[in-house]
């Protein structure tokens, strides 16, 4: 009997590990499979996070260059001035006695271009004067061209090159582009420009003249209509030549009325230029929303983008692919920059009643651009 009680205690000691073994086993599967799931979960959470936010580096376009500011152009008065931080100076170059405007910054912002004139008397030809930030060098451009005798807009191509606009009337202007070495006009055209490219000396542009009814869309290049647009109802928003000019980009629109609210079509059209450079063929239109806002952007490979300040639309196989815009923007001017200008601003105008208060618009600071 104790023999058979020896046996039963042994027995339910071996029952005992088995079960405790089993129930080890057991947990350490399940928690295993909990463990599994739950990665899974974050997993696809993570997945579907990424894919609503696309938060990956952008790569393919160029980002902004940021450096820290140091001055500050703008128009006041009939003038144009420069503020340095690093001396807390305002100066106004160029002729004292002449009037100042339509000011612009070269990309390298090493030099600004502006309109120099007499309030008195019309000046003809109108002239531009740029003017070298660190040599303090001036140089005065004519403008001969009779299409922009009526400068309107001055905006720098490259570091060396000037596209000058003249209005002409409502629906045209003349556009003429100004070497800074040469002062010479080396390329011109007459309707509404989409594009200029320097190396290859070609401008794109829409003939846009002042006529009922008025003209389908078109592009040209250098006096060649390259595009014509089948419905009279489609305008054209603006163009792009690829850097090596063997690609053009330009989007559109139909819109079935005049009203807001009318049905409005968008467009994303691209084609190849052919050899001539007179002519285009192999043209695809992709439809796109009326959100896609930016501006469009060849790369080197002519990879084509619609870079905007909050996403980037990049054109594969006539899809566009929406990604986030994870470039730096450009750097702003702090509140304690700001407020230093508007203290070299105080002395620089000391009968304007101005103060760190002060609201530059409400002083008449206007095309300000900061660098």
């Amino acid at each position: 009997m104790a023999k058979y009680h020896k046996n039963t205690k042994g027995f339910f000691k071996l029952l005992i590990k088995v079960m405790c073994l089993f129930i080890s086993i057991f947990t350490i599967v399940a928690c295993s499979n909990i463990n599994g799931k739950t990665n899974k979960d974050t997993n696809e959470k993570s997945e579907l996070d990424k894919g609503e936010n696309n938060t990956k580096p952008t790569t393919g376009i160029n980002p902004v260059e940021n450096t820290k500011i140091t001055k500050i152009a703008f128009e006041k008065n009939t003038n144009v001035y420069i503020y340095d931080e690093t001396t807390g100076m305002i100066i106004s170059p160029g002729d004292a006695q002449k009037s100042k405007d339509i000011l612009a910054l070269s990309p390298d912002k090493t030099k600004i271009v502006f309109r120099s004139f007499d309030e008195e008397k019309a000046t003809y030809p109108p002239h531009i004067v740029v003017y070298d930030i660190e040599t303090k060098n001036l140089t005065d451009i004519v403008i001969n061209d009779k299409n922009t005798q009526q400068v309107s807009e001055l905006k720098w191509i490259d570091n060396e090159n000037i596209l000058v606009t003249g209005h002409i009337d409502p629906s045209a202007s003349g556009y003429g582009v100004y070497n800074i070495k040469s002062k010479e006009e080396l390329m011109s055209c007459l309707g509404t420009i989409r594009d200029v490219n320097i190396s290859k000396k070609k401008m794109l542009y829409s003939d846009t003249p002042h006529t009922f009814p008025q003209a389908k869309a078109n592009l040209n290049i250098n006096g060649n209509m390259i595009f014509q647009a089948d419905d009279i109802k489609e305008e054209i928003f603006d163009g792009l030549i690829s850097k090596d000019g063997t690609m053009i980009a330009f989007r559109s629109w139909i819109s079935d009325g005049q009203e807001i609210n009318d049905k409005t079509i968008a467009y994303l059209n691209v084609a190849k230029v052919n050899s001539d450079g007179k002519t285009i063929n192999d043209i695809k239109k992709t439809s796109i929303g009326s959100d896609t806002t930016g501006e469009l952007t060849f790369d080197d490979e002519n990879n084509l983008s619609i870079v905007g300040d909050d996403y980037i639309y990049k054109l594969k196989e006539n899809n566009l692919i929406k990604e986030k815009n994870t470039l730096k923007g450009k750097e702003e001017l702090s509140v304690d920059q700001l407020k230093k200008f508007k203290e070299s601003l105080v002395k620089q105008f000391p009968d304007e009643g101005i103060s760190v208060q002060t609201v530059l618009e409400d002083i008449d600071i206007y095309d300000m651009i900061t660098f």
